[in-house]
């Protein structure tokens, strides 16, 4: 059998840039990633086998890197190990970020989902119904895992806020990791933004009609059309921010969840051996980070 192996996996965080992540690989000449970003096989759909994830990559042999990204792994108990025996050299990609922010943007996500309605669009009251919005934000446990299946230096740790800083030189380091070209005509482009579609079908049809638009190539053309007057006001129209729906998360529930996961951060910092650019860990008078920015 052919077996066309997956060289990558971007493994999450939920929340945390990993669907500019899988931007960047699209845009790679020389890679070829899953259609779709979340495939799930090493957390939900195992029991499938490798020839059906393989079949996803659907890339011509001489492609030099296959690949998916799939933020159920990085909590998932099994993923690690399960990646390890599929290809113990594979890349991993891990995207994280301040983890209070983490939460509220995953509040804002299962919002527009229509998984949370009512009342418990209030955080607090979500918080309560959920325990996962904190339990993704224990950096250090899950991301210890992943480093007893796999080497540190295949191991590439992004962070959200150093990605929106400069978003072209975080593509970079997605490059160079694979040992691919840079990007010379890098497409920088807003995803996943905190909106739901007032009409659902036509939000639905619209975002399928631009995937398989880039997945054919022709992602600039996507982001010039949405500039094009006409569907620039049809998109406006249908889209309602989130931040303008969904109460901000209380103070001192900020400060509550910072004080759960303080002691993870610092785990993580000693895991990493570097700081992490979350200022409100940086001590009890570190300036708040503002946790309603989801731009990416």
């Amino acid at each position: 059998m052919d077996r066309r192996k997956a060289t990558f996996i971007g493994i999450g965080a939920q929340k945390c840039a990993s669907t500019w992540l899988h931007g960047v690989l699209e845009q790679c000449g020389d890679v070829r990633v899953a259609d779709g970003k979340e495939v799930d096989f090493f957390s939900y759909y195992f029991d499938r086998g490798y020839e059906w994830y393989e079949r996803v990559f659907d890339a011509q042999p001489e492609v030099r890197h296959r690949g998916e990204v799939s933020p159920s792994y990085f909590i998932h108990p099994d993923a690690p190990r399960r990646a390890a025996a599929y290809a113990s050299d594979l890349h991993v990609f891990v995207c994280l970020r301040d983890p209070v922010s983490r939460a509220f943007s995953n509040h804002l996500h299962e919002v527009r989902k229509g998984h949370v309605t009512g009342n418990n669009q209030v955080f607090e009251t979500a918080l309560e119904n959920n325990p996962l919005y904190i339990e993704q934000g224990r950096y250090a446990h899950h991301l210890a895992r992943w480093r007893d299946a796999f080497p540190a230096d295949r191991i590439h740790v992004f962070f959200q806020e150093e990605i929106y800083a400069d978003r072209a030189a975080a593509a970079r380091r997605v490059t160079d990791a694979l040992d691919l070209p840079a990007l010379e005509d890098f497409l920088d482009r807003q995803v996943n933004e905190s909106v739901r579609y007032r009409n659902a079908a036509l939000g639905e049809t619209l975002w399928k009609l631009g995937n398989i638009a880039r997945q054919a190539g022709l992602g600039r053309a996507v982001e010039t059309a949405k500039s094009v007057p006409g569907l620039r006001h049809l998109r406006a129209a249908n889209r309602e921010g989130l931040r303008d729906v969904v109460p901000p998360m209380r103070p001192d529930t900020e400060k509550r969840i910072a004080d759960l996961l303080a002691s993870e951060v610092d785990k993580l910092e000693h895991l990493l051996g570097h700081p992490v650019p979350w200022p409100r860990f940086r001590g009890p008078h570190a300036a708040l980070k503002d946790y309603r920015t989801d731009k990416i």
